[in-house]
């Protein structure tokens, strides 16, 4: 309801209303911590800013390179302090109703120390052990309440990749058409889920140049890999599938 229908002169109408103003500032000046808080893009963003240096202590770990791994380690477990103390308590309505919400943060920072005192021990193989269930919790967190992020496409890319990349090792000829049948179906669903990830990418990612690159190449090589089932070319299928899955983890440690 207008101030001047509830006062009558203009010195109350101007003290009420400036009372009133004063009153909504002080109010509104509250909400939006406590809205953002709870929000689910918030918490989308923090989580994004903590998993970036998750994957490349993942990456430097896998690559033995264990003083830039526990760098981007700490980098984690810091980020990842700062969601926790801002949503542990206070989820998104997403999540609101997980009873497992907070043992979850709990134990994706338990499981970024232990990587952490692997990495402090000269033990790059151990870490790798240790962060590899992080990947796996968020997920896990995510799916059964309902809620996708482009984290989850990556995720069901590189599950993928993972069993065509033990195709490349399993398979020994490809004189067999049944073994042949086997690989162009789960290469099939690699390619697939390659194209779900470049249709489904933020804007941020797809006008990214090296993001288009590694389009691009695991298309070219994915090309090769055709090539190779139907000619019987093992060091051809070989190639194919190695630079497939090089796309695959840059794809994850970059835009993951």
């Amino acid at each position: 309801m207008p101030c001047e229908r509830i006062v009558g002169s203009n010195r109350d109408r101007f003290k009420w209303c400036g009372a009133v103003s004063l009153v909504v500032a002080i109010f509104v000046g509250v909400l939006p911590h406590r809205a953002e808080a709870g929000d689910l893009g918030a918490f989308n963003d923090a989580f994004a800013d903590a998993y970036r240096p998750y994957r490349q202590a993942v990456f430097y770990a896998r690559t033995g390179n264990i003083a830039v791994a526990a760098l981007e380690l700490d980098s984690f477990l810091a980020e990842w302090s700062g969601l926790a103390s801002r949503f542990a308590a206070n989820p998104p309505d997403a999540f609101s109703d997980d009873g497992q919400w907070a043992d979850t943060l709990d134990a994706i920072a338990a499981a970024g120390r232990a990587g952490l005192e692997h990495l402090d021990a000269g033990d790059s193989e151990g870490a790798g052990r240790a962060l590899a269930p992080i990947r796996q919790m968020a997920s896990e967190l995510r799916r059964r309440n309902g809620v996708t992020t482009y984290s989850d496409d990556v995720d069901e890319l590189s599950a993928a990749m993972d069993v065509l990349a033990r195709y490349r090792r399993e398979v020994k000829d490809l004189g067999d058409a049944d073994v042949v049948a086997k690989v162009a179906k789960q290469a099939a669903i690699v390619e697939y889920l390659f194209g779900k990830c470049e249709e489904r990418a933020p804007r941020s990612v797809a006008t990214d140049p090296e993001f288009r690159r590694l389009v691009d190449g695991a298309r070219e090589s994915m090309d090769k890999l055709w090539t190779s089932l139907k000619s019987g070319d093992m060091r051809l299928y070989r190639i194919g599938i190695g630079e497939v899955h090089s796309y695959e983890r840059i794809l994850f440690l970059r835009f993951g």
